[in-house]
């Protein structure tokens, strides 16, 4: 048996098990999820966090919940006691969550408003803290597979019926390769980081794609979740890897949609507006093809705490994405 069919198979086995831990819909069947990310940014705004997760919880038609990181804010220290205390919040959702690493709370750890921390280091400390275990966040969770080899346990792939879900580590701060100096850090050494994490994402999305060359249970579409904006975020307009930190992911997207021919939706957070939008890729060497099989959406963040994204999935369908946002209900006011 050659390696990549033995990888298949090995993948396949354990994903078999996340369809219906996962709160698995039948295939080609509807299911929804929220979107939300970027908070809470302060202590003050704590309480409309845990709000907005309570209200999700007491929504019927919501199977979990995705937040896209940044549990702290930009100028909050990257201490241990506020992590573990965003990362509690979070666990106390009545609905799974699953939550992707972002900026704040590990690459902009060496601002000296956030302690001056070695940004490596803060990575270490979320990983033992929020992945250190195969399974989703909240009272409910559900078993989630990580990338073991190389080790980047951040690195998540689960399904909901025929729908593959996978989360990366791509966060804000233009990937990671932007390089102050309070970060003291060698050039070379940021960019060694980010190649090393290039890689094992490849490596990751080659795990996804093997799925696909299955015959009766291969999935209909992919929902990929990150934290950066790729799209019109901090890595600009550029295309090339030493000015773009996203540039190689996206090149790697459109990859993935060519490999796979069916749809992907990509969602992040990181500039706090909802976006719903089917953005070109035709600059990181797409096609009206892979652009027709291409979305995108981006969830609110601070200081929009009122609202989230509903996200509903058509399984099978040729455009089996819609995303919509929804209000809060305002508080009624006492007669």
């Amino acid at each position: 048996m050659n390696l990549r069919r033995a990888a298949t198979q090995a993948c396949a086995a354990a994903l078999v098990i996340f369809v219906a831990a996962a709160q698995a819909s039948s295939k080609h069947g509807t299911f929804s999820f929220a979107l939300i990310g970027d908070q809470p940014y302060n202590n003050f705004f704590e309480p409309a966090t845990d709000s907005l997760i309570q209200h999700i919880g007491n929504e019927p038609d919501i199977h979990w919940i995705l937040h896209v990181g940044d549990i702290k804010g930009g100028n909050e220290p990257c201490a241990n006691e506020l992590i573990n205390r965003r990362l509690a919040q979070l666990q106390r959702s009545e609905k799974p969550l699953v939550y992707v690493p972002g900026d704040n709370e590990w690459t902009d750890c060496h601002r000296p408003s956030n302690g001056n921390f070695d940004s490596q280091e803060r990575l270490n400390f979320l990983r033992q803290q929020a992945f250190s275990q195969p399974r989703s966040l909240g009272k409910k969770n559900f078993p989630i597979r990580q990338q073991t080899s190389p080790p980047y346990p951040e690195h998540l792939m689960w399904t909901q019926g025929s729908t593959l879900f996978v989360s990366l580590n791509i966060p804000g701060s233009n990937n990671d390769l932007l390089n102050p100096k309070s970060r003291k850090t060698s050039t070379k050494k940021a960019k060694q980081l980010l190649k090393a994490r290039d890689q094992a994402i490849d490596a990751w999305l080659s795990e996804a794609e093997a799925l696909f060359e299955r015959d009766s249970t291969r999935p209909t579409e992919t929902v990929i979740a990150i934290q950066g904006n790729p799209i019109d975020g901090s890595g600009g307009t550029s295309t090339t890897p030493s000015r773009n930190g996203y540039a190689v992911f996206m090149t790697r997207l459109v990859k993935y949609i060519d490999t796979t021919q069916r749809p992907v939706l990509l969602a992040h957070g990181d500039t706090h507006r909802f976006k719903w939008d089917k953005p070109s890729l035709k600059q990181f060497g797409g096609t009206p093809s892979s652009d027709a099989l291409f979305y995108r959406v981006e969830g609110w963040g601070h200081p929009f705490m009122n609202a989230w994204v509903q996200v509903k999935v058509k399984q099978g369908s040729a455009t089996p994405f819609e995303a919509s946002s929804v209000s809060l209900p305002s508080p009624t006011a006492d007669n």
